[in-house]
């Protein structure tokens, strides 16, 4: 029983009659409402319930899970083929019974049309009996182009909806599946592959179903036909068909080819995609980086390798469509010679037979059929992509029904107590769209939102995977009270943390190093023992006075991770690479744009733009001319038939009876003509195609090459107002179109449009009358032509807008799959992307149906002109030859699916240069400052270290707030200070007007010299930056570290060494050459880290900047980190944001920000001698012990430091048992 949905516009080809059905008047209203308006999602009709995602996705799974079965026991690999077979085979075999009358009425038109160029042979202006079986004949000819202009259209409706019903049934299996890949199987596979099979392989679908009934067909049709023309000319016919026999071979051929060059492009386009996808998704850091060209030459390298696989298919692609459009010609040609040469006479009716005869055998078997080969083999390969990815393994589904205790559920009210806070800062409060991966939220607040969600569960085991990293001091302590200890006292609860000063709450720890369990105990167990574990607590100094905890509620079970066991599956909050913690909820734009669809029509400078990409001026007028040539060549050597056919006639009638004159013609000149014209046809038609295609691929090659030059130099603005996958879609589908349908498309349309211009130019030079029912006809072509383009542009605009949901639905599930899986929440997903899916099959429906609506009636307005012709030409009978109508006739026959086919082809191209104007769209976008200016900085800059802050401001957009405000302060050489903030205080904003990530307001100087002022290069090289979330790219370990190459193998030995990874390194099977994982995901958090340390140790620069570096690692790690800081930065200016203030107590100075604003800026040890200060506050906040422990730190260090400086001078005694400086004057030499 299928679901009953809401239904949102019913869908009226429900209830259509047949006679609606077969001229789809159904679609009328649409076609009115486009007419008047743009055309939005609501005026879409729903989905039919028998296509809906979620019905369809069922069906075929259950089949697979036949097949699975089966072969388990038979002992075979499962066949996804057999069971895609098994699920349609029942309705698209009726289909069939249409290619079969089809095919027939082509068949049998040329006999009648031969019937007719026979009365004009032997025409006798007496004999109204033949006239009147003349008329007879022309009744049936065109009877059977009406059959054929309504059968075709049908046909295809039903078979392209047997396509889109697989494609959607294989959407919802692949996305089902992703969801339930187990830990082995997300090694084997990448995200980039899997959008790939969503985005790619399964389109393979919907072209497969068009043209797979004419396996059969092509072959019976060339049986009939051969018969056929047996009966009309006897053997030579052999020689034609010798010649169709021989072109399929050479065509199934390249149909091999190309599939294998397809697939290795298919190769290369994979790693492309994935390598754009980490660059989009990591802009952040390769922008501090100043690693864009690394970037960009690794990404024109895989374009070039895919490029030229791509240039050598479409070679192979235009030569088919080459022995297409000459291969009537050619069988033609070798019919006639070999009849001529064979002593037979030459006739008007024997020739347009012949050639009706063959053209219409020639469609079937040298398009339909090797285009059924090809797209057979194609989807063959992406079912066999499909299926190895259905076959990966999955994790259990165990039974999720556990036996109730009997203890009551605790409720979760008083949660949104602060909670509440932070809702209250976003202005939509819980309504608040948070961007394409919580793009607007800082870090904390995404640790927030993760923490509230898995409360909200209420579940009985809750695993907490560091949910207090991300936060400040006074939040993660409210968190771990008020949430953890109170909320979930009653559940189990395991938590995962680095913050020592939690451990006495837990009832058992469990200590983990390396992944194994070293330890596992109770807090005081742990104490009695004098584990190394007391080294590890020294930090937390003994907090005296227990956490006040209402009840203090025991957690049944609590571990402690040294090396982050879960980081490498935990739904690491934010992917967003650096999208920096404290990107106050301002920061960026909380909405997120909407994608653009561009609206009318595609103006003429896109062409303008996507041929000169491809070819200069002289080029494209040459590439004209050869068109031209070609379509004359082509027409010229139809025309010399006749005229041959005509001369003979007029010979053999004016000797008749002396059989010997029939000779007289002079068969060398004729032949001789002949050959020549079809020589020049083929030569012209293929150097047409390579040229076409030539120019093509290279005009995509250069705008793909433009966009992303300029997308690398676009601002961090740019990445957070456009979601990845509305920017990667461009690089897949848009530059795929580029690549591949459009030239081929492009130069189809020219070959059709020169044939229509050829046929109706001919049948005017014949018949010089038919000019004038032609102007009617073209006028109301030209109105539904441009009446269709109205809906038919929005439709497929609609199709690409509702398809881009679907990929990042699918993107983002795959990134937040264990979050989805820890939540159970696989089902919703599921229903979501079905829902995504049915949104995108209401477009693809009206896509297909608005497409045959125009073509039936454009057929008709064919049909039309063949009846003008026919009957006209029997009405003006007196003054026309019989070679002159042969020709007319059998031209306006050839229009039939042609004419049609040219206009959707025009408007096709029409659509696809949509991509050609989204691409070109992005070549253009807003710049940052240039990379270099004319003015560099000394090589050796900075060498002191200094920065000044003098009244700045910065906001990420010109029409966004303030993030900070008038901010000025003074940084010394080799000083270390530290920043600190509550959440969205705007230490994260610092940081990115130090880099110019966006520009700010005011002046900053390094060094003496003005930031603004150099280019963004020479200024973001020069600072090093250990990011708050570790971003590794796929690629080696060498690439991480040292992407240009400019260091020796020992250096960077040395800096794995510094930073403890050696050993890890040097056990991977290629040491520094080893290819990482995706996104670097087989290294822990860690890990990660310390991997930017090295870059960071590598670069050898005067300033570093850490942004919360150690938020996600162990206190071990973290201790590392600190110490190499220490040692091997002691001579730099170094910037550090902290959440935890131990990593920055012993700083020179401490910067405390609120709201944008500079509110403190002193020596630690200062600004705790002041009870009301900011600093003192938030120390406070960490308990009394970790408080006294602290200031404990700051005193030995302020003394530390500025005992040296005194005491040479002896003008200075301190109290130092009360620890309080007496009043001193302390001189500071600026700068």
């Amino acid at each position: 029983m299928l679901p009953v949905y809401q239904e949102v516009k019913p869908n009226p080809l429900q209830d259509a009659n047949l006679c609606s059905r077969v001229f789809f008047w159904w679609l009328n209203p649409l076609f009115k409402i486009g007419h008047k308006r743009r055309l939005e999602e609501d005026d879409m009709y729903s989905v039919l319930p028998e296509v809906r995602s979620q019905h369809l996705g069922e069906e075929l799974q259950g089949f697979w899970d036949k097949e699975v079965l089966r072969a388990g026991n038979d002992a075979q690999k499962p066949s996804l083929t057999r069971a895609i077979i098994k699920c349609y085979w029942k309705s698209y075999l009726v289909l069939g019974i249409f290619t079969l009358i089809e095919e027939s009425t082509k068949v049998i038109q040329p006999i009648f049309l031969g019937k007719i160029i026979n009365y004009f042979e032997h025409y006798d202006p007496m004999d109204s009996v033949a006239l009147h079986k003349a008329y007879a004949y022309a009744a049936v000819l065109t009877f059977c182009t009406l059959i054929l202009a309504i059968l075709h259209h049908l046909y295809f409706y039903h078979v392209q909806c047997a396509g889109m019903r697989l494609r959607v049934a294989m959407c919802h299996m692949i996305y089902r599946k992703a969801l339930r890949l187990s830990n082995m199987a997300m090694g084997k596979t990448t995200t980039g592959q899997i959008v790939n099979l969503l985005s790619n392989d399964v389109n393979k679908f919907d072209q497969v179903t068009v043209f797979l009934h004419f396996l059969w067909a092509g072959p019976l049709q060339a049986i009939a036909v051969t018969a056929l023309l047996w009966m009309e000319i006897g053997i030579s016919c052999l020689a034609g068909m010798a010649v169709l026999i021989v072109l399929l071979p050479l065509q199934s051929c390249f149909g091999k080819l190309f599939s294998s060059l397809r697939s290795k492009t298919a190769t290369f386009t994979d790693i492309r995609i994935r390598t754009m996808n980490e660059v989009i998704t990591g802009i952040r850091i390769i922008k501090m980086y100043a690693w864009e060209k690394s970037f960009s030459d690794l990404i024109t390298n895989l374009r070039r390798k895919e490029i030229s696989k791509i240039l050598r298919s479409s070679y192979l692609r235009g030569m088919n469509l080459a022995s297409f459009f000459s291969a009537s010609k050619i069988i033609v040609f070798v019919t006639f010679t070999t009849y001529v040469l064979l002593g037979k006479v030459i006739t008007a009716s024997r020739v347009f037979v012949a050639v009706t005869l063959y053209g219409a055998v020639r469609l079937t078997v040298t398009l339909f059929f090797p285009s059924a080969i090809e797209r057979v083999s194609e989807a063959i390969v992406s079912i066999r992509r499909i299926q190895n990815f259905l076959l990966l393994d999955e994790i259990s589904q165990r039974n999720r029904q556990l036996p109730s205790d009997g203890k009551n559920m605790v409720h979760v009210q008083d949660f949104t107590a602060f909670w509440d806070k932070d809702l209250q800062l976003l202005e939509d409060g819980d309504l608040t769209v948070i961007g394409d991966r919580g793009t607007t939220l800082s870090g904390g607040q995404k640790a927030r939102v993760n923490l509230a969600r898995a409360v909200y569960q209420d579940a009985d085991i809750y695993l907490l995977d560091d949910p207090l990293s991300a936060v400040d001091a006074e939040v993660s302590r409210h968190l771990f009270e008020l949430c953890i200890c109170q909320t979930l006292h009653e559940k189990i609860t395991i938590l995962v943390t680095h913050q020592l000063q939690y451990l006495k709450a837990a009832s058992q720890i469990l200590i983990l190093k390396d992944g194994k369990m070293v330890q596992k105990g109770t807090y005081t167990e742990f104490l009695k023992s004098g584990l190394d574990f007391g080294s590890l607590l020294k930090k937390d100094n003994e907090e005296g006075e227990q956490l006040s905890v209402p009840e203090t509620p025991t957690l049944r079970n609590r571990t402690f991770s040294e090396s982050s066991v879960w980081s490498q599956q935990s739904s690491r909050p934010s992917l967003k690479d650096g999208a920096v913690e404290s990107q106050d909820t301002e920061n960026v734009p909380a909405t997120l744009s909407e994608e653009n669809r561009s609206e009318g029509k595609v103006g003429f400078k896109a062409y303008k733009n996507y041929f000169r990409a491809g070819a200069h001026w002289i080029v494209i007028i040459f590439l004209v001319l050869l068109n031209a040539a070609a379509q004359v060549a082509y027409v010229l050597q139809d025309w010399w038939l006749s005229y041959w056919a005509n001369k003979q006639s007029a010979l053999n009638g004016t000797v008749n009876g002396g059989g010997n004159v029939t000779q007289r013609l002079d068969l060398n000149w004729y032949l001789g003509i002949y050959s020549g014209l079809t020589v020049a046809t083929v030569l012209f038609g293929i150097a047409r195609s390579l040229l076409v295609f030539y120019v093509l691929v290279n005009s995509s090659q250069t705008l793909h090459n433009k966009m992303f030059e300029s997308i690398l130099k676009a601002p961090v603005l740019f990445f957070d107002r456009n979601p990845i996958g509305r920017i990667l879609n461009r690089f897949s589908k848009d530059i795929g179109h580029l690549d591949d349908l459009l030239p081929l498309t492009f130069l189809d349309f020219i070959q059709t449009l020169l044939q229509v211009v050829g046929v109706v130019s001919v049948a005017v030079a014949v018949i010089p009358w038919i000019a004038i029912p032609l102007v009617p006809l073209g006028i109301v072509f030209i109105f539904l032509r441009r009446y269709f383009l109205e809906t038919s542009r929005d439709v497929k605009r609609l199709e690409s807008t509702t398809r881009s949901p679907v990929f990042s639905h699918l993107s983002s599930s795959l990134q937040g799959l264990w979050t989805i899986r820890a939540y159970k929440a696989e089902e919703r997903c599921q229903e979501l992307f079905d829902a995504h899916q049915d949104l995108h099959s209401e477009a693809w429906f009206l896509f297909l149906t608005t497409s045959r609506w125009l073509a039936v009636r454009l057929d008709a307005i064919c049909a039309m002109f063949v009846i003008v012709v026919a009957f006209g030409s029997l009405i003006l009978a007196k003054t026309l030859d019989a070679g002159q109508v042969g020709l007319a006739l059998s031209y306006a026959l050839t229009l039939m699916g042609m004419f049609q086919w040219c206009v959707r082809q025009s408007a096709e191209v029409e659509n696809m240069m949509i991509s050609v104007e989204r691409v070109i769209e992005y070549t253009d976008l807003e710049k940052e400052a240039p990379w270099e200016y004319q003015k560099r900085p000394p090589p050796a800059w900075p060498h002191e270290g200094v920065i000044i802050f003098d009244n700045v401001n910065f906001m990420y957009s010109l029409d966004g707030p303030l993030v900070l405000k008038h901010l000025t302060a003074l940084i010394k050489s080799r000083e270390k200070v530290g920043i600190v903030g509550r959440t969205g205080a705007g230490k994260s904003s610092l940081i990115s007007a130090l880099f110019r990530l966006s520009e700010p307001e005011g002046k900053i100087w390094i060094d003496k010299i003005l930031t603004t002022e150099i280019g963004l290069h020479d200024l973001r090289k020069k600072m090093s930056i250990i990011p708050q979330e570790p971003v590794l790219f796929t690629g080696t370990m060498r690439k991480n570290l040292d992407p240009f190459d400019e260091h020796t193998d020992e250096e960077l030995w040395n800096a794995l060494q510094e930073v403890q990874l050696k050993e890890t390194i040097e056990d991977l099977p290629g040491k520094m050459d080893t290819e990482l994982a995706e996104s670097g995901s087989n290294f822990s958090v860690g890990q990660r880290q310390l991997v930017c340390l090295a870059r960071a140790i590598l670069r050898k620069n005067k300033i570093l900047i850490i942004d919360e570096a150690t938020a996600n690692v162990d206190p071990r790690t973290d201790e590392l980190i600190q110490k190499k800081i220490r040692e091997k930065f002691a001579h730099c200016t170094v910037l550090t944001i902290a959440h935890r203030l131990n990593t920055i107590i012993d700083s020179d100075k401490i910067m405390v920000l609120d709201s944008g604003r500079l509110k403190e800026y002193d020596e630690p040890y200062v600004l705790l001698q002041n009870k009301e200060s900011l600093f003192y506050k938030m120390v406070q906040q960490l308990g009394k012990a970790e408080a006294a422990a602290l200031t404990e730190t700051a005193k030995q260090v302020y003394f530390k430091r500025n005992y040296p400086h005194i005491g040479h001078t002896d003008h200075m005694v301190t109290n130092t048992s009360s620890g309080q400086p007496s009043t001193l004057a302390i001189f500071e030499t600026a700068l």
